[in-house]
């Protein structure tokens, strides 16, 4: 088998209802968890091709797979190229400051960062961040770097010809679903299918529990590093898998969480930050977000 599409981000974008449009095809065999961090996480990269085949039921369809670290990662085009250099690649972008503030307050809710940190001052944070590496940290740290569209999307073109990836917003999945997957099945080389409506998939949200959390969500917490290693055989984690107790887990840690709008000096900060980025991703992939700021 070959995987043969990804999702690439970005992150509270969209992806998840992205994905579950996609499933809605007979023809997709979507990977049995959302998102497969094989081509990112360093570990799991480690362990061989046998470790990503594993997340497929072994039955017909385009096989694909989720991985929202991946639009920022400098190291995983090259060896997604390296796995199949005719990848199909589709990214989700969500206007920019929305996007950021979005997931500054997921990682505030979900406790990776103290809620005394405000906004802006997380930005000056980040320099030291990125120069670590860890593409896990500058995914759930990083909140204006990870917004940077252009400058990622640039980075992916040095691997993959334009006409390999497909690129979409949330607003376009939110106001016109059908004739954006219309879009995404002819890319896909996939019949057209009428798809069912979703109602959105995540809305924001915070845990009741942050140490139950950080122990599902912390790949260094030593006692899951302790049981992860029985886990790396095969039949036991299709087990788990095919349980999806981790899920079940982290929703009924979930509760309902609403925050207070952008302030003006958070929306200036953030225009300013994305200006030069938003004008060359107009200009060089035609993605305008000029009526949604």
């Amino acid at each position: 088998m070959r995987l043969e599409h990804i999702i690439i981000g970005a992150g509270r974008s969209g992806t998840t209802s992205l994905v579950e449009y996609l499933k809605q095809h007979r023809q997709v065999n979507f990977s049995k968890i959302k998102e497969v961090t094989y081509f990112s996480v360093n570990d799991h990269y480690s362990r061989g091709t046998a470790f990503l085949h594993d997340f497929f039921e072994d039955k017909e369809g385009v096989k694909m797979t989720s991985d929202t670290y991946l639009l920022m990662d400098k190291n995983a085009p090259k060896r997604i190229v390296d796995y199949n250099p005719a990848m199909k690649i589709a990214v989700i972008l969500r206007e920019p400051s929305e996007r950021t503030y979005s997931n500054y307050h997921y990682l505030v809710n979900q406790g990776y960062i103290d809620k005394e940190v405000r906004l802006i001052d997380s930005e000056m944070l980040e320099s030291e961040i990125l120069d670590k590496g860890d593409i896990i940290d500058q995914n759930n740290l990083c909140n204006f770097y990870g917004s940077l569209y252009y400058l990622h999307l640039s980075n992916w073109l040095n691997y993959f010809k334009r006409e390999q990836l497909f690129i979409c917003t949330t607003e376009q999945l939110r106001d016109n679903p059908q004739q954006l997957m219309d879009n995404y099945f002819k890319f896909l080389g996939l019949d057209k299918i009428q798809v069912a409506e979703l109602s959105a998939q995540n809305s924001a949200a915070g845990v009741k529990n942050k140490k139950l959390n950080q122990f599902l969500v912390n790949r260094e917490h030593p006692i899951r590093k302790l049981i992860s290693k029985p886990l790396q055989i095969s039949f036991l984690r299709n087990i788990i898998l095919n349980s999806n107790v981790v899920e079940k887990i982290k929703l009924s840690n979930k509760r309902e969480q609403q925050y207070v709008p952008m302030t003006e000096e958070e929306k200036n900060f953030c225009a300013n930050y994305f200006a030069k980025d938003m004008q060359q991703l107009k200009k060089e992939f035609g993605v305008d977000f000029s009526n949604e700021a």
